[in-house]
C-alpha cells in the first residue's frame, strides 16, 4: 500500500530511493565522509550508514556557511542522497548545495511522517514549485 504525504517544495525535482530515517539532524560539514558517503558523526540512528541514493528524512537540517560545498562534493563523488526531506525549513546552505547538485528538497510535512517511515522502504519525492509529495511504498 502506498502512503502519500504532502510537503512544502523547496528544490524542484524528482527522485526515488530507499528511505533513510535519521532521528538526528545531519551536518554535511563534519557528520559525513564525502568520499564514502557514510555518516561518521555521533548520530546513533544513522552512524555508519551511507547517504548514497537514499531519500533522507530528518527532523531538521544543520548547516553552516560551507555545508553547500560538502553536499555538492557528495554529489560529485556519487554519494549524495537522492532526495532530502526535512521537518522544518532547511538551512539556506543545504538548499544551495541541493540546487547545485540537483537534489530535490521538501519540508514541513502536512502530517507526521515518522509512523510511516520504515528504514529501507521504497520511496519517491516529487517537487514541483512549492508543492511536494512523498510517496512511501512505491
Amino acid at each position: 500500500m502506498t502512503q502519500r504525504i504532502a510537503l512544502r517544495g523547496i528544490v524542484e525535482g524528482s527522485a526515488r530511493g530507499p528511505i533513510l530515517p535519521s532521528r538526528e539532524a545531519i551536518s554535511f560539514l563534519g557528520d559525513v565522509d564525502i568520499r564514502s558517503g557514510r555518516v561518521v558523526g555521533d548520530l546513533p540512528s544513522v552512524r555508519g550508514r551511507s547517504l548514497a541514493g537514499v531519500v533522507l528524512v530528518m527532523p531538521y537540517t544543520r548547516g553552516s556557511a560551507g555545508a553547500w560545498r560538502f553536499l555538492h562534493q557528495l554529489f560529485r563523488h556519487g554519494n549524495a542522497p537522492a532526495a532530502i526531506v526535512s521537518g522544518t525549513l532547511p538551512d539556506p546552505s543545504v538548499v544551495q548545495g541541493a540546487i547545485l547538485s540537483g537534489i530535490p528538497v521538501a519540508c514541513d510535512p502536512a502530517e507526521d511522517p515518522w509512523p510511516l517511515l520504515r528504514d529501507g522502504a521504497a520511496a519517491s519525492l516529487v517537487v514541483v514549485e512549492d508543492r511536494a509529495v512523498l510517496e512511501i511504498g512505491t
